[in-house]
């Protein structure tokens, strides 16, 4: 029997267990750690993990799933109509390509034509091919010729062998033959080449024959291989210095209208795509056009392929109506092309790949050979016209991919679909379409993807915008979190990772009372889980974010109503973001670029309506800013791309080069008889820049002057070696930037 004694005992052993408990807890809990980037293992099917504000994802497979999951969580659910439609599942037709190839040393091989026979061992298919072997020095341009006897139907569940264009060669190349098939992995393929007036019966008698013959097998995906004949005609690569895209993360590459390998030039203009052979400038000359039926946007170079991404409208045959009227005309959806061309004779263009992608175009990067793509598609208002996002891939038939929705509501839905293209490989295209809305602005690292979206209107109290972010693994992807800030943001330039971060730079509007409006500017830290971690509000009260720019601890930020107010932000401590100066000065600054650690280069306006205006500011003293030198160029109702467009910058700091596409105008000029029309001049602005000089005047690249005859204006400038290409819509001037900006060439296109 328990005494009185043993009863305060026990109650006193209670109470210090419970106090140990509670002192000790938050010593031994575990902290939350980033989470890491998806494995090369990872299943492309598994339901993304969710963290942040997302705190479960619900994955769809039917568009009666999706329309319920939206009727469920509309914020007004009455916008949607229902719907009556049948379920539809997700398409998948078979495909699964694997890619081989074949070495071979034509130093024994006869001049004639050849025949390439690609046969499988066990399954019996077979591929065949034709090229050249000639003698003398090799062509400049070689002639690509195919023949393949395999059937490429990849629904049909049959197996097939198809080479890829082989360029004709001269005895003594050696180069590879490649060619992708459905067959199993390590499949066996004998690869016979021999002369087209060899007779296989023969091949026992001496020194008829002339070719070569092997086994290799199939495997999941290899990177293209140039072989001599593929090499650029005006030199090997890495000879010559040459320009590239401006981007915002180094190793992250964004598409653009302009791209060069240092011996060729790939434009978009218009509808088309022009090859032009660039160097030596004095030669140049159009190579080869491409007519698009779509809306080019941008490409990207990747070794001997080019990437080239349209949009275009597809308008359904027909759509149900109301019985007895038909007054609307059928929906037309937005699609996204993407083509990928070998480009080893690059006056011969051959398509390798083509993805016909539902919904329109958002962004894209390319890192290493992997491209990854966003697209965007609105539910419609009658959920049964809903179709669910799909992919048309002409290597791998077409699917439908995954769906995955929020715990959270909305006001007006939207598919954004996320996928990644192997340019270099025929590997399958992974893609999952969320339910997010439609991506307004898309931020890359090497590590992650995120996407930005919109929320509220301002006339709905306040503005704000919902991030997601996407861990990037060599083409896999997973969902990693989602996290709300206060605001809009202005570009991609307003997200930035560092530190396993990510800063992020609004305008915040406010509605008032009678519909005013006010305006700030805040910068938020968001942690791995995209949780606020620090948070800087009230900047500039009353202006707007004109322009950001984040460099390691830093964040440069120019916003605007009357004056240029130039603000340097440290972000040393994550938690507590701080003004550490500001600059006012007229006009306004819309692109921010390093010069170097110290000094930024700004490019904007001298007013709303006024000159252009390119500054340098000096950050050493951060609390102290100072403009150390400025020019305005034109007068008011000048522009230029670089105001709009980061891509149209040209800056090379080794090279003391800077180069501003400008289209100017002047002033008017009055007198007794009447006013005449401002003067007019296109073209661009090349200065020297440095922090001891500031900007000088190198010379001018003209293209057009007044306003009679074309008008087209330069949109951007790159060079190689010291030739120095401005590009407009018709046609590249090219200077030499060693003697004085001389013109040396033009190509019109036409």
């Amino acid at each position: 029997m328990l005494t009185k004694n043993d009863g305060i005992l026990i109650v006193l052993g209670c109470v210090i267990g419970i106090l140990l408990a509670i002192v000790l807890l938050p010593v031994l809990q575990v902290p939350a750690v980033q989470p890491p980037p998806p494995s090369a293992q990872e299943t492309a099917g598994k339901v993304p993990v969710a963290s942040g504000t997302v705190t479960s994802i619900d994955q769809f497979t039917t568009k009666e799933e999706v329309a319920a999951f939206i009727r469920s969580h509309a914020e007004n659910g009455a916008m949607y109509s229902s719907s009556g439609a049948p379920a539809t599942a997700p398409v998948s037709i078979g495909g699964d390509a694997r890619v081989w190839t074949f070495d071979v040393d034509t130093t024994t091989f006869r001049p004639d034509e050849y025949i390439v026979a690609a046969t499988a061992v066990i399954e019996g298919t077979t591929g065949t091919a034709l090229f050249n072997v000639l003698e003398g020095q090799a062509p400049q341009n070689p002639t690509a010729l195919q023949q393949t006897s395999a059937a490429r139907d990849t629904s049909s569940g049959t197996f097939f062998i198809v080479i890829d264009p082989i360029a004709d060669h001269y005895v003594g190349d050696k180069f590879t033959i490649a060619g992708w098939t459905n067959l199993p992995p390590n499949a066996e393929i004998l690869v016979e080449v021999y002369s087209s007036s060899f007779k296989p019966t023969q091949k026992s008698q001496s020194g008829e024959f002339s070719g070569a013959t092997g086994m290799v097998q199939t495997r999941e995906s290899a990177a293209p291989v140039l072989g001599p004949g593929a090499a650029p005609a005006s030199g090997p690569p890495g000879t010559r210095e040459y320009s590239t895209t401006n981007v915002q993360v180094t190793g992250v590459d964004e598409a653009d209208i302009i791209k060069t390998d240092g011996n060729n030039i790939y434009v978009v203009s218009g509808s088309c795509m022009h090859i032009v052979r660039a160097y030596p400038a004095p030669d140049a000359k159009v190579l080869s056009t491409l007519h698009f039926s779509g809306q080019p946007q941008a490409l990207y170079i990747n070794n001997n392929r080019v990437v080239l991404i349209a949009t275009d409208s597809l308008s359904k045959p027909f759509s149900p109506c109301t019985p007895g009227s038909c007054s609307q005309y059928p929906a037309a959806t937005r699609r996204t092309l993407i083509y990928v061309f070998s480009v080893q004779d690059p006056s011969a263009p051959v398509l390798v790949r083509e993805l016909d992608i539902n919904g329109d175009y958002t962004s894209s990067r390319m890192i290493g050979t992997q491209l990854y793509f966003v697209t965007g598609t609105p539910v419609p208002y009658r959920l049964e016209d809903l179709e669910l996002p799909a992919i048309h891939d002409d290597r791998g038939g077409v699917t439908t991919p995954p769906v995955y929705g929020f715990n959270t509501t909305d006001q007006a839905y939207a598919f954004s679909t996320i996928g990644s293209l192997d340019v270099a490989g025929t590997s399958p295209v992974p893609a999952k379409t969320f339910l997010v809305g439609t991506a307004g602005t898309v931020y890359v690292s090497p590590s992650y993807l995120y996407i930005a979206v919109p929320g509220k209107g301002m006339y709905q109290g306040s503005s704000s915008t919902t991030i997601h972010s996407f861990a990037l693994d060599n083409g896999k992807f997973r969902y990693s979190a989602g996290g709300k800030v206060d605001g809009t943001l202005l570009s991609q330039y307003s997200m930035d990772e560092y530190g396993g971060n990510l800063r992020v730079a609004t305008t915040i509007d406010t509605v008032g009372r009678r519909w005013t409006t006010a305006s700030s500017s805040m910068v938020t830290v968001l942690d791995a889980a995209l949780n606020p971690i620090g948070t800087l509000a009230r900047i500039a009260p009353g202006e707007r974010i004109y322009a950001a720019r984040f460099m390691g601890e830093r964040l440069y930020l120019v916003t605007f109503r009357q004056t240029d107010p130039f603000f340097v932000i440290g972000l040393f401590d994550p938690r507590h973001p701080v003004v550490l100066g500001e600059l006012k000065i007229p006009g306004f600054s819309n692109y921010l670029h390093p010069y170097d650690a110290n000094h930024i280069i700004g490019i904007g306006k001298e007013s709303q309506w006024g000159a252009l205006k390119i500054a340098l500011f000096d950050v050493s003293d951060v609390r102290h800013p100072v403009v150390k030198d400025s020019k305005t160029i034109g007068g008011q109702g000048s522009d230029s791309p670089v105001l709009t467009d980061p891509k149209a910058f040209l800056f090379d700091r080794e090279k003391d080069l800077l180069v501003l596409p400008v289209h100017l105008e002047g002033q008017h000029i009055c007198n007794a008889r009447g006013c005449t029309g401002p003067t007019v001049w296109g073209g661009a602005y090349v200065y020297g820049v440095n922090p001891k000089t500031g900007f000088v005047l190198k010379g001018l690249v003209k293209h057009y002057e007044g306003y009679y005859g074309s008008q087209n204006r330069v949109k951007r400038a790159l060079y190689i070696n010291t030739t120095l290409y401005t590009m407009s819509d018709s046609g590249i001037v090219m200077s030499d930037l060693s003697r004085w900006i001389v013109r040396i060439n033009e190509i019109r296109f036409t």
